[in-house]
């Protein structure tokens, strides 16, 4: 059963540091299934895949407890094989449910269907597998940080650039942190394409924000000042803008790649509770943003319209234009005649946007500017479906605790708390989406917020 698995924030009395995280329940099952990005492979990618086992000794990743010597933990191993669901992505494969959805997609097995182990291994060709490497080790260090065939001997001593150079993967650049997560989170539109026959057979709905699925992950890793000298800033504001962008520019891609299933758009592309709802359930209204009309087939549009909400900051010259295009594309990019065109000018326009943000990162008040237009698109607005509001929810949380020092006084500490409780309770159950709860979590964030 797919639900999202939230991530709240955590107050102290007389605390100025950022927020910190309280990971409270659930996590979705294909939370498994984030893999590499083969469209973005670098040079290292191409060489061989050790496995686990290279990395897992006691003196390297697989000490029992941290190092307190060291500037990594060196129990990064034991994290991932007790801690990380990526570990299990493969045994997934073994489950009843996905028998089930092999069975009704007419292959063989899950576990050795190429469509499956795309997102559910580190499922490179058997030329780069390495002596001790196994598939069913599933989404392994190799398959986020890339074979490590050319830099397993010289990255103890060698700096993080020369790392990087002989083929580590910068996975703290949000960029590229983004294209991998979601080639598999989203899918993307070459070998690892989600389609809606998937959907159909079985598989969990899809949903992904990347500085939220970040922060839930059992961390490997601490952003301290030896991280910040070799890797530079850690900016969970700029994680949670360029994961918006890069999963918008995803999802446009893959509708210009494969736009149709016979007669019809491809369905995986739509809100899937657009159409998943009872038919006793007729509770539509008009969304300002998006001016679609009642009964039209919805794309799943949360993504696009974040990016809307951050080109007001980030390229206030592009934002109307890039509203213009996205209310053009959700009403008439469902013709077979107009898809290519309005997803290629959407596309580009948030490219754009990301270009910027790459060029300069998201300051604390722009972070405020955002919060503030989140609410209030939430409010007039995203209430009315349930993807918009579960994104919604991600995203006000993530901004919130990416500007958290300067967005209450101890005062409304707790009721801002309690808002962001409230809010998620209200999209704690795709299923069972309780618009009512989720506005009134917003407005107590709301009212946290005023001084």
């Amino acid at each position: 059963m797919y639900c999202l698995k939230r991530f709240l924030l955590k107050f102290t009395k007389a605390s100025t540091r950022p927020l910190e995280l309280l990971a409270v329940t659930m996590l979705l099952m294909f939370l498994t299934t984030s893999a590499v990005n083969s469209q973005e492979r670098s040079n290292a990618q191409s060489s061989k895949h050790l496995g686990v086992a290279s990395c897992a000794t006691s003196t390297c990743h697989g000490s029992t407890v941290p190092f307190a010597e060291s500037n990594v933990l060196q129990n990064e191993f034991r994290t991932w094989n007790e801690q990380d669901p990526h570990a299990r992505a493969y045994q997934t494969l073994l489950s009843r449910e996905s028998k089930s959805i092999a069975r009704k997609l007419g292959l063989a097995s899950a576990e050795t269907a190429e469509v499956c182990l795309g997102c559910h291994a580190d499922n490179v060709p058997t030329e780069e597998h390495g002596e001790e490497f196994e598939l069913s080790d599933g989404v392994s260090c190799e398959a986020c940080h890339g074979g490590a065939e050319n830099y397993v001997q010289s990255h103890t001593n060698a700096t993080h650039k020369e790392n990087l150079d002989t083929g580590l993967r910068e996975t703290e650049n949000p960029t590229v942190r983004a294209e991998l997560c979601v080639s598999c989170h989203i899918g993307n539109d070459s070998d690892r394409k989600i389609t809606h026959t998937i959907m159909g057979a079985g598989h969990p709905r899809l949903s992904f924000e990347l500085n939220t699925f970040s922060s839930i992950q059992p961390a490997h890793y601490q952003v301290d000042d030896d991280y910040i000298n070799r890797k530079g800033p850690h900016n969970e504001l700029q994680i949670w803008a360029i994961g918006q962008l890069v999963a918008s520019e995803q999802l446009l891609t893959n509708i210009k790649e494969f736009p149709r299933s016979g007669l019809f758009p491809e369905l995986v592309h739509m809100d899937c509770l657009g159409c998943h709802q009872p038919m006793s359930k007729v509770d539509w209204a008009p969304n300002p943003l998006t001016n679609l009309s009642a009964g039209s087939l919805r794309y799943n549009d949360a993504h696009l319209i974040m990016s809307y909400q951050l080109a007001k900051t980030v390229s206030p010259s592009l934002a109307n234009e890039i509203l213009s295009n996205t209310q053009a594309f959700l009403n008439n990019g469902v013709s077979p005649n107009d898809t290519d065109k309005l997803a290629s000018k959407l596309l580009q326009n948030i490219q754009l946007v990301r270009s910027a943000l790459e060029r300069a990162p998201l300051s604390q008040d722009q972070g405020t500017a955002i919060l503030n237009a989140l609410i209030s698109n939430g409010l007039s607005a995203s209430h009315q479906g349930y993807a918009s509001a579960e994104q919604s929810a991600m995203a006000i949380n993530s901004v919130l605790r990416a500007i958290s020092s300067s967005t209450a006084n101890s005062d409304n500490k707790q009721t801002l708390l309690t808002g962001v409780e409230t809010m998620f309770e209200g999209v704690k159950d795709p299923e069972r989406y309780r618009a009512d709860v989720f506005v009134l979590g917003l407005r107590k964030i709301q009212t946290s917020l005023v001084r």
